[in-house]
């Protein structure tokens, strides 16, 4: 029983330190306005960043997928696999809030694969919270407001071709 119970225990602890690099990293989570000042000493070590996944994610060259994401009004491009990106539903706009992802992965200052850029290439790509369509309350002042709006320029337009019209006669 004891060796049976060793054996379960080695495997864990085996099991866990060969994954955590990629999935059981228990570093801080970071925003990407921490990550942005960042220590620039920290080039290559394995961060935990998390934020809202805004606009698309877009073609990287050669391969890949690049995701911007968004906390503390700061936005960071991570570096994704296809898979990964796919698995993000909802990009934040101005239609929708955003997925909330954590990522695990590599940092760079000035990445060689992507011109210098400051990235970060994910070694791990989780969703936390699904985003969804926003929810916009119709504010019918705002349609008053316009209405009146077009009606003293059209007024003001009518003025000035009566006006002008007067000189030229």
């Amino acid at each position: 029983m004891r060796r049976l119970l060793l054996s379960a225990v080695l495997l864990l602890l085996f099991t866990g330190v060969a994954v955590s690099p990629a999935f059981g990293f228990t570093g801080p989570t970071l925003s990407p306005a921490e990550v942005v000042e960042i220590d620039r000493a920290a080039d290559g070590s394995v961060i935990v960043v998390e934020g809202e996944a805004i606009g698309e994610h877009l073609r990287a060259r050669g391969g890949g997928r690049w995701v911007n994401i968004l906390g503390d009004d700061v936005g960071l491009g991570i570096w994704v696999t296809e898979e990964m990106a796919e698995s993000i539903e909802y990009f934040g706009d101005h239609r929708n809030d955003g997925d909330i992802v954590r990522v695990v992965g590599t940092l760079n200052v000035a990445c060689d694969v992507h011109d210098g850029e400051f990235d970060v290439h994910a070694q791990s790509f989780a969703v936390i919270s699904r985003g969804g369509p926003r929810e916009q309350e119709i504010e019918p002042i705002k349609g008053v407001v316009g209405v009146a709006g077009m009606g003293i320029a059209f007024v003001l337009w009518r003025t000035y071709r009566q006006r002008r019209e007067r000189r030229m006669l």
